[in-house]
């Protein structure tokens, strides 16, 4: 079947305090990258000047004015990829990310030979070069959510398979597949917002998938984690939110329980990740989103 979509990648990465980082992805997508492309940075850092000397040659910046956020940030250059091309391919990639060489190719083909795919996320390796996230796991009854660095050993056939949700550091949105343009959920901040929309859009019938081969190389946490305490209070407050909303009522519990034990074990040798856990639950229980940094 022909490929019915925009052959132009409109790449968008949020930018906060990561502006050498985003100097690293675009070499590596204007070196990698062979069909067309234009590169949107949102950028949730307003008082950081070297995010706008890279305005130009197909790179375009976004100002958000404040730090929205991921989700919120993605919204703002999805919406205005949608206001010029309703049947694009948006490739959500973290500003520590690099892409493989041919990455496009591959992915256009898997768009190419299943053009029912909706959201489609890329197998992820470290820096190590092991791989990171191979697809995503949730299981609403024992509510887990997880994502595999393996896959099968049998040969891998196809292009692509069907996952749970696929990570935001490397996501691409197949705008043909809907009739408005898919957005993330606003109440979070940092964390999970990804499983959500996945998850939601499954439930709806779209169809997501992930590639079988690994095209991105990802720093892992080389932003979030400069804060030990924030990360862990707002990825507390996004599994907690995403849980209620998706898993069984014992699914949660399940998690409540698990969490509360974590925290008590990290307390005598990680008092930081230990504090913003607590910190999340709190947030989470008084209703309040976490606050920023």
């Amino acid at each position: 079947m022909a490929l019915a979509i925009s052959k132009v990648i409109y790449f968008i990465t949020v930018n906060y305090q990561s502006g050498k980082l985003i100097e690293n992805l675009i070499r590596s997508i204007s070196a990698n990258i062979e069909v067309p492309y234009e590169i949107l940075i949102v950028n949730n850092s307003p008082e950081e000047s070297l995010v706008k000397c890279l305005d130009k040659n197909h790179v375009s910046v976004i100002e958000a004015r404040e730090n929205l956020g991921f989700g919120q940030a993605c919204n703002l250059g999805i919406a205005s990829v949608y206001s010029l091309h309703q049947d694009a391919l948006i490739w959500l990639i973290n500003p520590d990310a690099i892409l493989d060489s041919r990455a496009d190719l591959y992915v256009l083909n898997c768009f190419e030979e299943n053009p029912e795919i909706a959201i489609l996320g890329t197998q992820i390796r470290d820096s190590a070069g092991d791989v990171w996230f191979a697809s995503g796991v949730f299981d609403q009854w024992r509510g887990y959510i997880g994502h595999e660095t393996v896959i099968d050993t049998v040969p891998v056939v196809d292009k692509t398979m069907s996952t749970s949700w696929v990570s935001g550091c490397s996501m691409i949105i197949n705008l043909n597949q809907f009739s408005t343009f898919p957005s993330f959920d606003a109440s979070y901040f940092l964390y999970y917002e990804d499983v959500d929309l996945c998850v939601k859009l499954g439930r709806e019938g779209h169809v997501i998938a992930v590639t079988c081969d690994s095209l991105v190389t990802h720093q892992v946490s080389s932003i979030i984690g400069r804060d030990t305490s924030f990360m862990f209070r707002h990825y507390t407050f996004g599994r907690l939110t995403f849980l209620r909303r998706h898993a069984t009522f014992l699914g949660f519990l399940l998690y409540i329980g698990y969490l509360v034990g974590k925290i008590a074990l990290l307390l005598p040798t990680n008092f930081e990740s230990a504090k913003g856990r607590w910190q999340g639950l709190q947030c989470f229980l008084k209703n309040e989103r976490p606050g920023k940094p």
